[in-house]
């Protein structure tokens, strides 16, 4: 009893006593403002504890509750000397100078850890995420296009899509994508991350920073850490989300009914304008008729909103993070297609002892996407618009009097059905989830110095695609007769389990780390599918299985799937004396299951003097910083076709013969089979690369900049090959490709009374060209079913896939300058039925022999940029904030496959630059062909009219904000952003973004968008 009484005595003085603690704290308000008097997001926490802390706002105002016997602040933030302030009346404002250092103290992430940015020897670019924040995008990589040099990103209107990310060019036939590391775990892409989920994004584009990452790093690193708290910080909740509307931006202007029906009369296809006119209305060739495909597929608005919750904080043995987020964006194409994904973020970690840590990091990811029928915009450009969208008077349409070009009598097949029925009767939606769990333990078995980290990430995602095609009739060419139903699951499952030993020392002015790493990976993926016919129209039954309604297809049911295992050591050194002279070597040894040759090495160097630390340099006042950089290294990529070390048999007609067939059968082919009998050994790509870098600060660190010239060249290139006087082709490592260039970053900041503005500018040069493809004098590619009319083409010394054909040399005037031409004369004698007639195009005789031969075929561009180049404005005034940021491209080209589809379908529609632009007479044009020439064979070869300038420069993103509090721990922002709002172009199309070998068959359209948005913290 006496002990219960004593307990309770101590705990009851206890709590009297943290009371009058508590009692006797009190809060403590600032400003935190730089040497001019802009606000600054800086630290504060008491001198004598570390108990508590907080941080100012964006307007530089803070609160604290300290105890009374606290009577200083330390104050820190980035780019600015920590300070030491004392406390008079509970009021401690603090005017913070710049760090001259900044630049060589800032963290930046790199593979598996961390270095100064002054300690580097490769060019690692940072994101920084404040301006990728600013973008209503729903992807991370489409949120950094223009901001970062050497990184060029091909971004897609339909919601939810994957842009096409190239680092330094292209240097495979095979895979182009660089590989992404999340929170440790690697990933094909980053589409499930919501951007305000990311802390630091780093990319890694040369050898001696990509490296370590083995046979995976042979198209860059992309380095992702997601938000995380910190041990004693003031749990902090921010929210932050907007709502806008994407609206269709440069929209192609197609030609108009009239101008349709004058073009058809002139080709020799009056028949179309008079069913026209006499179904629909008109007379005398001028029908009534003017349907505008693009405007009926497209809506005027589409919604997307985001929405943001964050909470961090800290105690002084846990910290935490936890974040939630959602996002839904409708497409504009006027159908149902739309992205709808929700994340949850959470990360802790402990200090379970001094010199224990344990952590835990885990996201998940839901998703629901429908994806719209792309082939509806290039039936759009096809489509007459001579014909309604709607035809009530079709008896037979059902269930929906969709109209049908048959009316108007059209040949039939896929390219000229109905575009708004092809994109009605779609339904293609893939629900899923991804769960992204990691856990890591970290020991300091010697204080600073030796550090064990051992970190087990894990992938698991599930996705399941509806497909379904109803019962529906437009005409013969358009119709389903039996409804279709195709369902597929598959299923990915990876892991990554990393030890990593680190140790770090220094004697005087040396100083030096080591690390020691082992990491086991491995890699699942399994794909079911089943599929039926007659399956009702109703969600519920859109199953397979016994029981289930519908009538199983004859091939309704199939499985793919892979499984790689892969164990890599590897190490890193660095060394830097005095922070002057630095040294930085890695090497990592692959083993991979994927190859007969099992192990690949792949070593890097990089060296650095910082100039300005040497004592010539101390009188100078220009510099701050004067860094110079070299690096050498290889890199990996097995993102190409395994070794297929299995039997291959071969059957078909060019297998088969006549053997002995008899009775009914007699002279029928019998199936014949033959075992493929080539074989060879392949292995990973492998990238040398050179890099030469200079970095610097100027003028008291208001302009940053830097400055890199590097040369990658892939060996052991894998593609395909033909084997001479046989059918098979074999598959190798047979050539090569460089790519070199220039890149240069500038930034700029400064401040003009009460006005804070910063400009950056960044610009990237690209020399691609194939150094070697074996003993092939080429090999032609080009865009699916239309490589042999139109071609891309590989050969040595020139840029990969080119496009191949005839140079432009003008227009045919009069009979006159048909005859004084030696290719024409030579043509029409040859070709008395078809001459060539004034309004006809000219092609440029290259060697001059007066034929029109293959020598004359030359390289008309390709689709990689020359040059690429963003640029920014950013301006603080008081509590406004705005900001507007540049993007574009030059030196690219795009094969315009919309106008070349002539070739095959003359009655085919055209965008009203071209209709336009006819030749209709001496002196009318000298570029266009007439418009009976536009449909004859002589124009429509592969030529430079086809192949248009794909530079362009886009206003990338604009943004106004305005900062106020609504109490004095609440501050608030507002703000309006027009995302992609304009871009100048000469490209006759929706968008110069053309992914793949930039064959453009009509894409779906770039939108802009327009939203306001809401930040708040508490």
């Amino acid at each position: 009893m006496k002990n219960k009484l004593l307990t309770f005595a101590i705990v009851a003085m206890m709590s009297c006593i943290s009371g009058v603690v508590r009692a006797q704290n009190r809060t403590v308000t600032g400003k935190i403002t730089n040497e001019q008097g802009t606000p600054l997001v800086a630290t504060i926490a008491p001198k004598t504890t570390s108990n508590v802390a907080t941080s100012s706002d964006e307007s530089g105002l803070y609160s604290l509750s300290v105890p009374e016997t606290v009577d200083s602040l330390i104050v820190n933030s980035i780019g600015y000397m920590t300070k030491t302030v004392v406390i008079r009346n509970n009021v401690a404002d603090v005017q913070l100078q710049v760090d001259g250092n900044y630049n060589l103290d800032e963290v930046v992430v790199i593979g598996y850890g961390t270095q100064r940015k002054g300690d580097l020897t490769a060019p690692v670019a940072t994101v920084n995420m404040e301006n990728a924040l600013k973008r209503t995008v729903s992807t991370p990589m489409d949120a950094l296009q223009g901001a970062v040099t050497g990184v060029q990103i091909i971004s897609s209107g339909a919601p939810g899509t994957t842009p096409t990310v190239r680092i330094r060019g292209v240097g495979s036939f095979n895979n182009e994508s660089p590989l992404y590391v999340v929170d440790g775990m690697f990933m094909d892409n980053i589409d499930f991350l919501n951007p305000n989920d990311i802390a630091d994004m780093s990319v890694l584009k040369d050898a001696s920073g990509a490296a370590i990452y083995g046979v995976r790093a042979a198209n860059g690193v992309i380095i992702v850490t997601t938000k995380r708290g910190s041990l004693n910080m003031k749990t902090k909740v921010t929210y932050n989300g907007y709502a806008g509307l994407h609206t269709p931006t440069n929209v192609l202007k197609m030609a108009s009914g009239q101008q349709y029906a004058d073009y058809a009369i002139a080709v020799g296809n009056k028949n179309i304008v008079d069913n026209s006119v006499s179904k629909f209305g008109g007379q005398d060739g001028r029908p009534t008729t003017n349907t505008d495909w693009y405007g009926e597929l497209l809506r005027s608005n589409a919604l997307i909103h985001n929405h943001n919750l964050d909470v961090q904080g800290g105690s002084e043995k846990i910290s935490y993070s936890f974040g939630i987020n959602y996002l839904d964006q409708d497409g504009i194409m006027d159908t149902e297609n739309y992205h709808r994904k929700y994340n949850i973020r959470s990360q802790t970690e402990a200090r379970v002892a001094s010199w224990l840590k344990i952590g835990f990091t885990a996201h998940l990811n839901n998703f629901n996407a429908f994806a719209p029928n792309n082939a509806a915009f290039r039936q759009a450009y096809f489509a007459s618009p001579l014909y309604p969208s709607y035809d009530p008077s079709l008896e037979l349409a059902d269930p929906i009097k969709f109209g049908s070009s048959t009316t108007l009598g059209m040949p039939s097949g896929f390219w000229f059905n109905n575009p708004l029925a092809t994109a009605y009767y779609n339904h293609n939606e893939t629900k899923g989830f991804q769960v992204l769990p990691s856990a890591y333990v970290e020991a300091e078995f010697w204080k600073k110095k030796l550090t064990f980290r051992s970190q087990l990430s894990q992938r698991y995602q599930s996705t399941h695609n509806i497909q379904y095609t109803p019962v529906y009739y437009i005409d013969n060419d358009q119709r389903s007769q039996r409804s279709y139903l195709r369902s597929a699951q598959a299923r990915n499952n990876n892991y990554i389990l990393d030890n990593l030993l680190t140790y770090r020392d220094e004697t005087g002015k040396h100083h030096w780390s080591v690390l020691l790493g082992q990491s086991t990976r491995e890699e699942r993926w399994r794909e079911t599918w089943v599929s039926a016919n007659d399956v009702p129209q109703s969600e519920e039954f859109w199953y397979v299985g016994q029981g289930a309604q519908g009538t199983g297809s004859a091939t309704g049911y199939g499985e793919g799937g892979f499984r790689n295992a892969g164990i890599s050591f590897f190490t890193r050194g660095t060394y830097d004396f005095d922070n002057k002279y630095l040294l930085t070597a890695t090497f990592r040894a692959d083993g991979s299951s994927k190859y007969q040759t099992k192990w690949g090495y792949f070593p890097s160097l990089g060296i650095g003097w910082v100039l300005s630390r040497e004592k010539f340099m101390e009188n100078q006042s220009l510099f701050d910083l004067l860094k110079l950089r070299g690096s050498w290294g290889l890199l990996g990529n097995d993102g190409i076709q395994p070794n297929a070390g299995y039997a291959i048999v071969n059957s078909g007609n060019n297998f088969s013969g006549i053997f002995g067939s008899v009775g009914e059968n007699n002279g029928v082919r019998v199936p014949g089979y033959r075992v493929g009998r080539f074989f060879t050994q392949v292995r990973w790509e492998v990238v040398e690369e050179w890099d030469a870098g200079l970095d610097f600060a100027l003028l008291n660190n208001r302009l940053n900049g830097t400055v890199d010239y590097y040369y990658r060249k892939t060996k052991d290139l894998a593609f395909s090959r033909p084997i001479p006087f046989m059918w098979d082709r074999v598959y190798g490592n047979w050539g090569s490709v460089a790519n070199s260039g220039w890149e240069i970053g500038l930034d700029w900041k400064d401040q003009v009374g009460q006005l804070d503005y910063n400009i950056g500018a960044n610009i990237t040069t690209l020399k691609n060209k194939v150094t070697d493809i074996g003993a092939l004098a080429n090999i032609m590619n080009g865009f699916p079913e239309w490589s042999a009319e139109f071609p891309a083409r590989i050969e040595a010394n020139q840029p990969i896939n080119y496009y191949y054909g005839y140079e432009v040399a003008g227009v045919y005037q009069n009979t006159a300058e048909i005859n004084s031409d030696p290719i024409a004369t030579r043509y029409n004698q040859e070709n008395p039925n078809s001459p060539i007639l004034p309004g006809y195009l000219r092609y440029k005789d290259q060697n001059e022999n007066g034929e029109l031969d293959e020598a004359d075929r030359i390289n008309l561009g390709n689709y990689l940029p020359k040059l690429t180049y963003g640029f920014n404005v950013g301006l603080n005034y008081k509590n406004f904030d705005f900001s507007v940021a540049f993007q574009g491209v030059a030196g690219n080209k795009i094969h315009n496959l919309n106008r070349a589809m002539r070739r095959k379908y003359p009655q085919m529609n055209a965008d009203a630059a071209f209709m336009e632009g006819l030749w209709n007479g001496e002196g009318s044009s000298n570029t266009y062909p007439s418009a009976a020439g536009s449909v004859a064979a002589w124009n429509l070869q592969a030529s430079s009219f086809f192949v248009e300038n794909g530079a362009y420069l886009r206003i990338q993103n604009m943004q106004l904000g305005y900062n106020f509090r609504v109490r004095e721990s609440i501050p608030v922002r507002i703000f309006a952003t027009a995302d992609r709002p304009a871009i100048f172009t000469r490209y006759n199309g929706f968008t110069p973004e053309v992914s793949g070998m930039g064959f453009d068959s009509n894409v779906y359209p770039i939108s802009s968008t327009y939203s306001l948005g809401l930040n708040v913290t508490f």
